[in-house]
């Protein structure tokens, strides 16, 4: 079908995984051949199809999948100029908690790696940021854990870095990445000593000299927003997206994960577990099949 090419290429443009543009196209070649109108679909006709889906499926991955699928498909009407309106912009999946991962808005391990690749006027400020961001992309700490480091906390000899517990998560000791040896090395040893302007055991320190705060990680991640103009990129994000391809792209054993990530529950750990798209395929197809 042209259209589904063409809905192909938009979804590439916009800079959707291989993963997640052949999982959006398989719902909306289905959702197109069971609803013939969808093109001049309403808010209530986009409600009522996925209040079935709702119905069908009590998987949370498969049922966020659908959605995203839809509103893709409504924002390439309107990215063609078919549309001037988006039925479902809006339309959002409650749950008891409200906490389900969207996973189709997460980043592969390959794309934070990218965030690394940062251009600076000045050497030192750039090493500084690589590590903060090397902290996120790496153990997957908050912005919170990060101000909260101390130099102390970096275990050269043993290559581990030791996390405070706070009243969400638990203390942890993690591993270094790596890449990440000789960039602690050189920040630690020579450029913080560069930067320091005042007395401070806090492990990042800013442009200033002062320790950082959770503004400046903020800031500091939203100067690469321009990689992924069109996806959500912050702390937050990236620390989710972590601990997804922990268990996802890399199959760490869940319990390990717990431990990695903070989680004080098990149960936390387990919403960042996706459902294969192969089995999502199957669940969809159970109940329309294509043939």
């Amino acid at each position: 079908m042209e259209e589904l090419q063409e809905i192909e290429m938009y979804l590439s443009r916009m800079g959707h995984t291989k993963q997640t543009i052949k999982s959006y196209l398989y719902v909306i070649r289905i959702f197109l051949k069971t609803n013939p109108n969808a093109i001049q679909y309403k808010y209530k006709d986009v409600l009522d199809y996925m209040t079935e889906k709702v119905q069908q499926y009590n998987n949370s991955d498969t049922k966020n999948v659908i959605l995203g699928a839809l509103k893709k498909y409504y924002d390439y009407l309107v990215d063609i100029g078919v549309r001037n309106d988006h039925p479902c912009r809006r339309l959002h999946l409650s749950s008891r908690k409200n906490k389900d991962i969207i996973h189709q808005d997460l980043f592969t391990t390959e794309e934070l790696e990218k965030l690394m690749d940062r251009i600076e006027r000045y050497e030192m400020l750039k090493l500084k940021n690589q590590v903060l961001i090397s902290l996120l992309i790496y153990q997957g700490l908050t912005a919170g854990e990060i101000v909260e480091m101390k130099v102390q906390h970096v275990d050269f000899d043993s290559g581990v870095l030791y996390v405070k517990d706070s009243r969400m998560l638990a203390r942890r000791h993690l591993d270094f990445h790596p890449k990440q040896y000789r960039l602690l090395d050189k920040y630690v040893h020579v450029a913080r000593k560069e930067l320091l302007q005042t007395e401070t055991k806090t492990l990042i320190v800013g442009k200033l000299g002062t320790p950082i705060t959770v503004d400046d990680v903020n800031y500091i991640i939203s100067t690469s927003k321009p990689l992924f103009p069109d996806r959500n990129l912050n702390p937050k994000t990236i620390r989710q997206s972590v601990i997804a391809n922990w268990l996802n792209e890399k199959h760490i054993p869940m319990e390990q994960v717990q431990l990695m990530a903070g989680h004080r529950w098990i149960s936390t750990t387990a919403r960042y577990r996706f459902t294969p798209i192969d089995e999502q395929r199957e669940l969809i197809n159970k109940f329309h099949p294509l043939q």
